[in-house]
């Protein structure tokens, strides 16, 4: 599989390399989300700090948006339609491409916790953006009065670990997350939820950018533009 990193607010996308296959008629709808980072490591108005927009459609289709980084003149863009994989900068207009291919339900987009490098909260290392309120049931996290917000009440979803304690927030009587935060030694990091919908399956979303210069890549040595 492989991995597209960036800092301190990383993302993984991983895909078993095999034999390509067809994947079949897309998906009828796809969910947006736009997620921000907030904690102890997290600088207010960093590029760590700013949100970024994913797109999770069926088991093969995503697509993540970077805001730009200036000082780093490096605006990322990912998009994934498996079996092809395309990395670019939309500043300079250069990329990569990759052939991957994975079965059903391959493609996962892990929550990278930024305080936890070397993965060391193991029961939390398969939760993933888009399978947020699927992954605290089945963990059995246990149900309790979540915080008003915006004058409504909201539901949370805390498991506890030895580790460390996560806490799911969703709107009430939804899967609809609101915040997810995990309570550390340094203190709390949360994502907050920004936009969270689901929508009709764009495909254009999903197609390759144009207009950028492609290298073609390796599937185990992709990486991305700039790094």
């Amino acid at each position: 599989m492989h991995c597209l990193m960036r800092g301190l607010f990383a993302l993984c996308l991983c895909l078993p390399m095999r034999a390509q296959t067809p994947q079949g008629p897309p998906p009828a709808t796809m969910l947006k989300m736009v997620v921000r980072l907030m904690g102890p490591q997290v600088k207010p108005r960093s590029f760590a700090a700013l949100p970024k927009t994913i797109y999770r459609a069926g088991p093969h289709y995503a697509r993540i948006e970077d805001p730009p980084d200036a000082r780093q003149e490096l605006q990322k863009l990912t998009v994934i339609a498996e079996p092809d994989a395309y990395s670019v900068n939309l500043i300079d207009k250069k990329g990569t491409h990759a052939i991957d291919q994975g079965g059903p339900n391959d493609l996962h987009l892990p929550v990278v916790l930024p305080f936890d490098p070397k993965h060391k909260l193991a029961n939390l290392d398969r939760l993933e953006f888009g399978e947020e309120f699927d992954f605290f049931e089945a963990a059995g996290a246990a149900r309790e009065a979540g915080p008003i917000v915006n004058a409504k009440p909201t539901d949370g979803y805390r498991l506890k670990t030895a580790d460390g304690t996560a806490l799911l927030v969703v709107k009430a009587g939804t899967r609809v997350p609101i915040t997810l935060s995990w309570q550390t030694t340094d203190g709390t990091y949360k994502y907050e939820y920004i936009a969270y919908e689901e929508m009709p399956f764009d495909a254009g979303l999903f197609a390759k950018p144009s207009g950028i210069t492609y290298k073609e890549m390796a599937p185990e040595t992709a990486s991305e533009p700039g790094s």
